[in-house]
């Protein structure tokens, strides 16, 4: 192709048309912008392709990610809902001696030492240049407060754990239930998040536990106020966790509708 425009040129210069010369010279020019434009954009559809691409690829991902933090928030949501039901009925006692149920107690107390803490996926599919991938402008939103959102059920989540190491596993000690609680927490499944049910129904406690002993801690004023706390720390928690679940609902949706 080139030896045949270069015969044309040559031609052209030989025969002194120096008037059709310039004009095919120009056209030449023409043909070879168009040229580079045509390779350009080509070029640029490639690029754009292989973006789009990336991007599904990271939002299959992030589908992946927000599905299992949103069951393992469900699951802290219901670890609270017991939390919150088990302290309810041990005030309950608290406030009405007629209504104790000795062999009850240690089992409703081993539900009150839960730590239901979310720990979400966190990685850097969200950061940076992956960030940038995402065309839409309302999924990049939820994406980027996701993790401010996080942080607000975490400094919750934190004043729990503080009142568990400064008042609660303290107090158990005091009162020498160490032995006890971890006896009632294997057995009622509080040790495990698989076996949590709301049914929190009391079981029949061994007759090797001292259920004495948890009556006395139960009439100790220091356990009503850890009770109470941890019915209010918790609901406040949920409301927290679901705060952060319709959030995950939203991101998911928005993903599902983004994914090809």
């Amino acid at each position: 192709m080139i030896k045949f425009f270069r015969r044309i040129r040559y031609n052209l210069m030989s025969e002194n048309k120096t008037g059709k010369y310039l004009k095919y010279a120009i056209g030449e020019i023409l043909l070879v912008v168009i040229g580079i434009l045509i390779a350009l954009q080509i070029n640029n559809l490639n690029e754009e392709r292989k973006l789009r691409n990336n991007e599904q690829i990271l939002l299959h991902q992030l589908k992946q990610e927000f599905e299992s933090n949103l069951s393992q928030l469900n699951q802290k949501i219901e670890m609270r809902e017991i939390m919150i039901k088990s302290a309810k009925k041990l005030l309950n006692m608290v406030d009405n001696h007629d209504a104790m149920v000795p062999d009850s107690i240690g089992h409703f107390l081993s539900f009150t030492r839960m730590n239901p803490t979310f720990d979400p996926i966190r990685n850097d599919l969200t950061a940076g240049d992956k960030l940038s991938l995402i065309n839409d402008k309302k999924l990049k939103s939820l994406l980027t407060n996701w993790e401010s959102n996080a942080k607000q059920l975490d400094e919750s989540e934190a004043q729990w754990l503080k009142c568990l190491d400064n008042y609660y596993r303290p107090l158990i000690y005091e009162h020498n239930l160490v032995r006890d609680m971890f006896e009632l927490n294997y057995r009622s499944g509080s040790m495990s998040l698989m076996t949590l049910t709301n049914n929190i129904d009391a079981a029949t406690t061994n007759k090797s536990i001292d259920t004495n002993k948890f009556v006395k801690l139960l009439n100790d004023p220091r356990l009503e106020s850890h009770l109470a706390w941890t019915v209010g720390i918790n609901i406040f928690g949920n409301q927290e966790s679901k705060t952060l679940k319709n959030h995950i609902l939203e991101i998911l949706n928005t993903l599902t509708q983004q994914i090809k």
